[in-house]
This record gives structure tokens, C-alpha cells and sequence, in this order.
């Protein structure tokens, strides 16, 4: 029986499939899923602890890193579409970017909201 992957390596592993990081990317994602844990563990209620709601806790760390990454990766403006010749690229305009960083911010909220002080949390350095 193989071992089960610790709850951070779980996080990191959701969090790459999300973003796709490449190579370049891997430890800054990393030190953001580290910092999206410990976040959201400040914030549970008294009594609750990270195991007690695991795979929330998981999801939303995850979620709340990609989400976290992909703004960063945001910070200029993104291509529509450009063709040269045969070749066309096109990627996500920024409204579809916004739109999917609140997606997932709202989804670890919801996930998160039975476990944590008043039904909410904050985000810290998540710009939706």
C-alpha cells in the first residue's frame, strides 16, 4: 500500500495541476501554497484543526496559490490572439483571467466557510 501524501504536498500537487507551472515557477508556487496554508489555519475556529476538515483545507490552500500565482502572472497585458503565417496563438483575455481568479477564490471561500471564524476568512495577497 503506498503512502499517503502529506497534506502540503497534496496542496502544492492540486495547485500545479491548476496552474500548469512550469519549471521556472515551481518554488514561488510552492512558498505561496506554504503561505495559503498557514493563512488559512490562523483563521479556523477555535477547536477546528486543518486535519478535522482536510480535504477543504487542501482545496482551498490550492486554490487560493494558483489563484495567487496566476495574478502575479497577470501583471502585463494579455494577447488575444496573434497569428503569424499557419501559427495562431491565442490566450485568455484579462476579464476571463479576473473571472477565474474569483472563481477560484469564491470556491475556497465556500469550502472554507463552515470551518472558519464567523463563516468567513481573509485573503491575504490574492488580488481577484
Amino acid at each position: 500500500m503506498a503512502e499517503k501524501e502529506s497534506m502540503s504536498g497534496q496542496v502544492y500537487t492540486i495547485a500545479c495541476a491548476l496552474t500548469k507551472a512550469d519549471e521556472s515557477e515551481q518554488e514561488t508556487l510552492a512558498m505561496l501554497c506554504t503561505a495559503q496554508e498557514e493563512a488559512l489555519e490562523k483563521q479556523l475556529r477555535d477547536g477546528v484543526s486543518k486535519e478535522m476538515c482536510e480535504s477543504a483545507f487542501i482545496c482551498a490552500a490550492a486554490f487560493l496559490a494558483a489563484a495567487a500565482l496566476e495574478s502575479a502572472r497577470a501583471g502585463g497585458e494579455e494577447l488575444s490572439s496573434l497569428r503569424a503565417g499557419d501559427l495562431m496563438v491565442t490566450k485568455r483575455a484579462s476579464g476571463e483571467s479576473g473571472r477565474r481568479l474569483e472563481a477560484l477564490c469564491a470556491q475556497a471561500r465556500m469550502l472554507m466557510r463552515p470551518y472558519t471564524k464567523d463563516g468567513s476568512f481573509c485573503f491575504f495577497g490574492v488580488q481577484g
